[in-house]
């Protein structure tokens, strides 16, 4: 079953905080919005992921403007971070974590693009 201690056991993650990564203050008022960690429900399928990162890569794709493929390697790969992403924002959890950590879910208006933005290559090949 995922609990909060549960997922950051299954997926290797550095202990050190990264500078948008939440704190454990934030985290902690993160947790109570995730469907996931709900302890009524009984999980089956795919293992278990590290939520916190895979919310803490979101945030990075939202607040960064990059795409999903440019994420940082000590993020979760990006093709689950993006599931949670959509299974997230059709559902509404996204904008509650929005709201919880900013009162405003102006970072989830701009545009995520799963694959690199052309005019990005282009400009670093002409560098």
């Amino acid at each position: 079953m995922n609990t909060p201690e549960s997922t950051q056991a299954h997926s290797p993650m550095p202990s050190a905080l990264f500078l948008d990564d939440l704190t454990d203050a934030q985290w902690e008022r993160v947790v109570p919005l995730l469907p996931e960690l709900n302890q009524h429900v009984v999980r089956r399928g795919r293992p278990c992921v590290n939520l916190r990162g895979v919310v803490n890569s979101v945030l990075w794709v939202l607040r960064s403007g990059r795409p999903w493929n440019a994420m940082p390697e000590h993020y979760p790969p990006y093709q689950t971070s993006h599931r949670y992403y959509l299974r997230w924002r059709e559902t509404g959890v996204l904008s509650e974590i929005a709201f919880e950590l900013f009162r405003t879910d102006a970072v989830l208006t701009r545009y995520v693009s799963r694959k690199r933005d052309p005019n990005e290559r282009h400009e670093s090949k002409a560098a």
